[in-house]
């Protein structure tokens, strides 16, 4: 079986936003800018790699939510393909920094969800493979999936899965808008941030 990681527990780099009490003007250093943009890209392609996971996008299906997991399927790259622009300009503006930071955490709260949905997915499979012999089992394989998860506890589970969903999807939504009003652009995709990083560090 596929075992899901929390991202946060094999990546522990925090960006800091490194705002002094004195001050409201952002302090970040030159290797803290390239360091911000691998983290927090990093985060997003593991994201990506869960989001086509077929276990649970088959559980979203039965829930009724894997067209939330579309949509942040779709905004993430989008997001992705700014970052290097987006680490620059927070030099310097405030407002970009606060939208990375915004950005790093919704990142950590998606990593949270799809793990959770992940660890769902695999206890009801591992349920459904622990009684393969049983009456029950033999007739719940002729009714579709969908009619097969009306018991309670998978009842509340989606509504409450539906709830955060929805509300990290207008989360998402309000950073793709934040984008294109902050004027963030597509850069070089040749010059990745771990090359800027070892150029820096020449400097």
């Amino acid at each position: 079986y596929s075992v899901y990681v929390p991202f946060s527990s094999y990546l522990q780099i925090e960006i800091a936003s490194n705002q002094s009490p004195q001050t409201e003007e952002p302090n970040l250093s030159f290797l803290q800018i390239p360091m911000a943009e691998i983290v927090v890209s990093a985060v997003i392609t593991v994201l990506c790699e869960k989001l086509i996971s077929g276990d649970l996008m088959k559980l979203a299906r039965s829930e009724g939510i894997d067209s939330q997991l579309k949509k942040w399927k779709k905004s993430l790259p989008m997001i992705q393909a700014v970052l290097a622009d987006a680490t620059q300009k927070q030099i310097k503006e405030r407002a970009v920094q606060l939208w990375v930071n915004d950005l790093q955490h919704l990142a950590y709260d998606i990593d949270d969800v799809l793990d959770d949905l992940a660890t769902e997915a695999l206890r009801r499979k591992l349920n459904q493979e622990a009684h393969p012999n049983t009456s029950t089992s033999k007739v719940l394989k002729l009714v579709p999936n969908c009619c097969t998860n009306f018991t309670p506890r998978n009842i509340m589970y989606g509504q409450q899965m539906s709830s955060k969903l929805e509300e990290i999807t207008i989360k998402l939504h309000d950073l793709v808008d934040q984008k294109n009003d902050l004027g963030l652009n597509v850069t070089d995709e040749r010059s990745t941030p771990e090359r800027r990083l070892e150029e820096n560090s020449l400097v």
